[in-house]
């Protein structure tokens, strides 16, 4: 692991162990500028398209570490001058393709590789290639099914994993913060604040 994208992680994980919720949205919305406007471990841009993110988060000052999601993301694929570009913009990208996660592993952005808990047969396929691919973290999805995923396949609590979709409240959050999990992604504005210490701050 590359020095710049070591920081990165240590800035990622540290952050989540005092706000574990990572808020999840368009490049082209104003729930982007709200989640600019506060201090997160990242956020995640899950729709959209690549000129209006670029030309929202500007560049140069420290702000919130952005995630992209290559494959919903217009605008841009995930082939080697599509890494190239996002690796000089954002500081991490998400995807389920293999291919993407391995070329984005040689630069310096977190790779989160994304799995989708639908079935058994889902998630056994879907460790086979997190062995190979070996991003920096998992997301799984949908984060209600984590706490069960995580008793089940104790190889998922080997590198750091986010949990997302579904999370509307304390409750569920915790659960799944309880089973292992780093951090949730969420679009739920309303738990976007979330502490360790104090839980959400109105």
């Amino acid at each position: 692991m590359g020095k710049v994208v070591e920081k990165r992680m240590e800035r990622f994980l540290g952050d989540l162990r005092r706000s574990p919720v990572v808020p999840t949205v368009r490049s082209d919305g104003k729930p982007l500028e709200e989640a600019l406007a506060e201090e997160h471990p990242a956020i995640l841009v899950l729709g959209g398209n690549i000129f209006d993110l670029t030309r929202r988060i500007g560049g140069g000052k420290r702000r919130t570490q952005i995630f992209v999601n290559v494959d919903l993301i217009g605008g841009i694929a995930g082939d080697k001058n599509g890494i190239g570009f996002l690796s000089e913009h954002v500081e991490g990208i998400v995807s389920t393709n293999r291919q993407v996660i391995e070329r984005a592993n040689s630069t310096d952005l977190i790779t989160v590789q994304r799995l989708f808990a639908i079935d058994t047969t889902a998630m056994e396929r879907g460790l086979k290639l997190v062995r190979r691919t070996k991003p920096r973290c998992v997301e799984i999805l949908p984060a209600l099914a984590y706490p069960r995923m995580a008793s089940s396949y104790s190889e998922l609590l080997d590198r750091p994993v986010l949990a997302g979709g579904f999370v509307t409240s304390e409750e569920e959050l915790s659960r799944i913060l309880d089973a292992g999990a780093v951090g949730v992604s969420t679009s739920h504005e309303a738990l976007w604040k979330h502490t360790v210490d104090s839980g959400v701050k109105s």
